[in-house]
């Protein structure tokens, strides 16, 4: 320690400047160790308890245009970047990742407060089956997974009619790819909900792609996006896509809009 009595002021100056560094060092560390641990609290608490965490909330352009759903859309924050890309704006991104399908409906229902929303992208449903106790990784389905299922299904429609019955023109639905590792069992209940889930949503499901929920102007387009996401497009935690698999996402979506005549 640096004694500071009967200093003269040069002395005290080098003293201050000689510490000041270590001073703005040890705070900086500090710092760094509070955010660290935060970081790592906010991740064990979202692991383990299945709560929500909106990890991406990017200013947006366009209100007219609007993204519900879960981390497949906010963890990463990469489709909303490459849809920026591809359209010159930036959607109103309202998705969390951990949502589960009723936190999705209720995203939906605070994007449907806009008059003039046009076209909403959504996905949800995962997050029920992963943070559920309902066993979904059986083969074949337990009886509560596929209740689980049905009741996704049934949000989803009433979803589906709400958006037809306010203001957006369209939706693009993006349904799920095919997990890896870990989590493969799974695939079997994502597999169900195209054969017997999305069918009852999405009447022409069978006859053309994407499957098309009409109105009187209004459609909803299911985007399969299970041939085109491969393993080597899903991270090492066996759920989400990489940077690249975002990348097909994306242009799925977009695809996807462009033939549907959306808004965009």
């Amino acid at each position: 320690m640096y004694a500071l009595q009967a200093c003269p002021a040069e002395a005290l100056s080098t003293i201050v400047s000689e510490l000041y560094p270590l001073y703005k060092e040890e705070v900086c560390m500090k710092c760094i160790r509070i955010v660290f641990v935060i970081g790592v609290l906010a991740g064990m608490t979202l692991a383990t308890t299945g709560c929500s965490w909106d990890f991406n909330n990017p200013a947006a352009d366009e209100y007219d245009v609007q993204i519900v759903g879960d981390s497949v859309f906010d963890l990463s924050g990469d489709i909303h970047t490459v849809l920026r890309s591809l359209s010159g704006k930036s959607y109103k991104d309202r998705s969390v990742s951990g949502a589960k399908i009723s936190a999705i409906q209720s995203q939906l229902n605070t994007a449907l407060g806009r008059t003039t929303l046009k076209t909403v992208i959504a996905d949800g449903g995962a997050n029920d089956i992963l943070q559920g106790s309902m066993d979904c990784d059986a083969d074949p389905l337990t009886q509560g997974c596929l209740d689980v299922l049905d009741y996704i299904g049934d949000k989803m429609e009433v979803m589906i009619n709400a958006m037809y019955s306010k203001s957006p023109n369209d939706c693009a639905w993006l349904g799920y790819y095919h997990v890896k590792g870990s989590e493969i069992e799974k695939n079997e209940a994502i597999d169900y909900a195209y054969d017997w889930i999305y069918p009852g949503i999405f009447p022409d499901y069978f006859s053309t792609w994407p499957a098309v929920f009409i109105g009187s102007d209004y459609k909803a387009l299911l985007i399969d996006s299970r041939p085109y996401i491969q393993p080597a497009h899903i991270k090492s935690d066996d759920i989400h896509p990489t940077y690249d698999g975002s990348v097909i996402l994306a242009n799925l979506i977009w695809d996807a809009m462009v033939d549907g005549s959306m808004y965009r």
